[in-house]
């Protein structure tokens, strides 16, 4: 397909490209674009003049989906600046998990996609666990079935301006799919350590109203590992996800979402040495039910706009922190304008959360947050553009605090963009900082002897976190086959939330055990700073083979007060990965490498691994697809969170999955 980019303004025109043609015409790309009114439907050989915002000159360029498909790169993406915006234009670097990436590597959770994203280390960007995970743009308690997803939207680099200052390494958006045509999906699988998945899928649409359902049964042993600790929990989990989609014309439509799950875990648990006195033992669980209404208004323009209110809860049994129940509810409205060259979007939010726990003798703890935001896309000339934005968070407890940002897009030629951002951040303690008050005695292999003692307390003197986070970057196309993009990022936080240990002695003397009684309190424990890089290089080498090659290099400077219980934070300082993929008719493959060195094996339990993960699936008819994958299947050892666990041994999985 060919693409004319046009100059000219988008006001006063009414008409985009309907969602629901976006596969079959470029595979979602230019989401954002608008095509003047009364233009037909476009087919492959079709001339399609696309109004773009960016371009001051009339140019054409060939828009080759497939290569793009190949090289898991996506034109047009949301997340960013929470208006559809380009890939080359947008001063940020964002990795996208496509729908066609889930089926083919048939993901089973939305860690497992992410961990295969080079430089993501157990939900880490740029080296932060300060990560905000979304789902369709709003906060969330749990993630959706994977076959619920249409893409997921990564940014690196801080977003307070628009998202607030918990997404001071990036975002994560995970964007549901909606009901755009009739289909039914059933998929079967099973693997090792009893792990079972039985999943059923239907979407529709009538023209006004489209559905997507989604319900599954997932079970699992506890994983075996190289290192031979038994310690992650088994799972038993039953779940459901509904989108509806109510369009009322081209311009405003109605979205209500549901999700549910249910899970009890520790019914097969093989570790019983770190149990409540007294020594009974029960499974855990952890229910959870959201619910979302979204009201969406100018739907064709580059600055759509929506009224939300959302409400999650959760009620859970844990084993590290008991009883107690959660619940996020909120409002938020956004609405945006064009102005000549600038794109300007305002937004609200009023956001309560709520906690109560045993542990707290079941007081309720609320707090409440309103924000307002404003940003504005300046586009100046054919070259530049230039992201100002400012928020104003106001926390019940600790009163008002700006977070500004300004990032700034240069791009050279169509095929290139430079990019460097800046950006304050600031959060408030949480209900379980300010108030944790647990006390509890473990014993010995469930005996009645206590061996150690813990003691986590909240204070409520505890003051915010606050510091900067920048981002400089590059992102080249070299051909329509080869792509290649370089970020640097450096953060620094004060003030900073942790855990640390006070008081720990060692007791041998009242108890004829090694015993040690901890004293742990969440304080401001100084500085975190982060800083690193990000490499990609992805190529397309013909119609059937593609492969991608990441490096990430991070370095983390924060002190420690306790490096027993805060290892878990450890990351390899670099990170290796890379992709081959393999499409030939019926047949799809993957081998995916991820490797890290550089640890403090003290640290981390091992100073650098090396992993393999493999997946092949076949349409073995036009209404089913057999699977099967192997995770870590050179059973490789090495830590899951620090040195206190291992992660998952060999994993074999085969399944199929139906369509009709």
């Amino acid at each position: 397909m060919r693409v004319k980019k046009k100059t000219g303004s988008m006001k006063g025109l009414m008409t985009v490209i309907p969602k629901r043609l976006e596969r079959k015409l470029i595979a979602a790309l230019m989401i954002g674009a608008l095509i003047p009114s009364g233009a037909s439907a476009a087919t492959e050989d079709a001339d399609v003049e696309v109004f773009d915002f960016d371009a001051t000159t009339e140019v054409e360029a060939e828009v080759n989906e497939d290569s793009l498909r190949y090289l898991l790169l996506v034109d047009t993406f949301e997340t960013a600046e929470r208006i559809p915006t380009r890939r080359l234009s947008t001063p940020a670097e964002v990795v996208v998990v496509t729908a066609d990436e889930i089926d083919a590597n048939h993901y089973q959770s939305v860690s497992e996609a992410l961990s295969h994203v080079n430089g993501m280390v157990l939900g880490f960007i740029n080296g932060s666990d300060r990560v905000l995970t979304l789902v369709d743009g709003r906060r969330s308690f749990m993630n959706p079935p994977m076959k619920a997803i249409d893409r997921i939207e990564i940014v690196r680099g801080g977003g307070s301006a628009l998202y607030g200052s918990d997404a001071v390494g990036g975002v994560i958006n995970i964007i549901t799919k909606k009901g755009d045509h009739n289909e039914t999906h059933v998929d079967v699988n099973t693997g090792s350590w009893h792990r079972h998945r039985y999943e059923i899928t239907t979407q529709g649409n009538d023209g006004r109203l489209g559905w997507f359902l989604d319900a599954g049964i997932g079970k699992s042993r506890p994983y075996n590992s190289k290192g031979g600790d038994n310690q992650t929990d088994d799972y038993d989990d039953k779940y459901v996800s509904l989108r509806l989609d109510h369009r009322f014309d081209d311009r405003n439509s109605l979205t209500v979402d549901v999700m549910h799950n249910s899970d009890h875990f520790n019914k097969y648990r093989s570790d019983r040495s770190y149990e409540y006195f007294p020594s009974n033992y029960t499974p855990k669980y952890e229910l959870d039910n959201q619910v979302a209404v979204t009201y969406k208004f100018k739907e064709e323009s580059s600055t759509p706009g929506f009224l939300r209110y959302f409400n999650n809860y959760s009620s859970f049994d844990s084993r590290l922190y008991g009883k107690g129940n959660s619940r996020l509810q909120g409002v938020d409205y956004q609405n945006g304008w064009e102005m000549g060259q600038h794109r300007l979007i305002v937004g609200v939010e009023w956001h309560q959360s709520s906690d109560e726990h045993e542990r707290w003798d079941w007081s309720q703890r609320k707090i409440n947050n309103q924000a307002y935001y404003i940003q504005d896309t300046i586009t100046l000339g054919d070259k530049w553009t230039l992201v100002p934005g400012t928020r104003l968070d106001h926390n019940g407890q600790y009163g008002s605090q700006w977070s500004p940002k300004i990032a700034a897009n240069y791009s050279p030629d169509d095929q290139t963009k430079i990019y460097a951002s800046w950006g304050r951040v600031y959060q408030a303690p949480n209900a379980r900082q300010l108030y944790t008050d647990m006390t509890r005695w473990m014993t010995i292999s469930g005996g009645s002897i206590p061996y150690r003692y813990e003691s986590w307390k909240g204070r409520k003197d505890l003051e915010p976190e606050s510091g900067h986070v920048e981002t400089i970057g590059i992102e080249h196309d070299f051909s329509d086959k080869v792509n290649a993009s370089l970020s640097l990022f450096n953060a620094n936080v004060g003030s900073y939330l942790d855990l640390n240990d006070y008081g720990s002695v060692y007791n041998t003397s009242e108890y004829p055990y090694y015993a040690r009684f901890l004293d742990l309190n969440y304080v401001n424990s100084g500085h975190d700073k982060q800083r690193g890089a990000n490499l990609v290089y992805r190529q397309k080498l013909d119609d059937h083979w593609s492969y991608n090659l990441g490096y990430a290099y991070t370095y983390r400077d924060r002190p420690l007060g306790s490096e027993e219980y805060l290892n878990h934070w450890r990351m390899p300082k670099n990170s290796y990965s890379a992709s081959i993929r393999y499409q030939n008719g019926p047949w799809r493959a993957t081998l995916h490498g991820m490797a890290g060195s550089g640890s403090n094996g003290a640290n981390y339990m091992e100073d650098s691994f090396a992993l393999w993960d493999f997946n092949v699936s076949c349409d073995v008819s036009d209404w089913a697809t057999i699977y099967a994958k192997a995770i870590n299947f050179t059973n490789q050892n090495r830590s899951y969170y620090g040195r206190s666990q291992n992660a998952p041994g060999r994993l074999f999985q085969f399944g199929v999955d139906c369509y009709f």
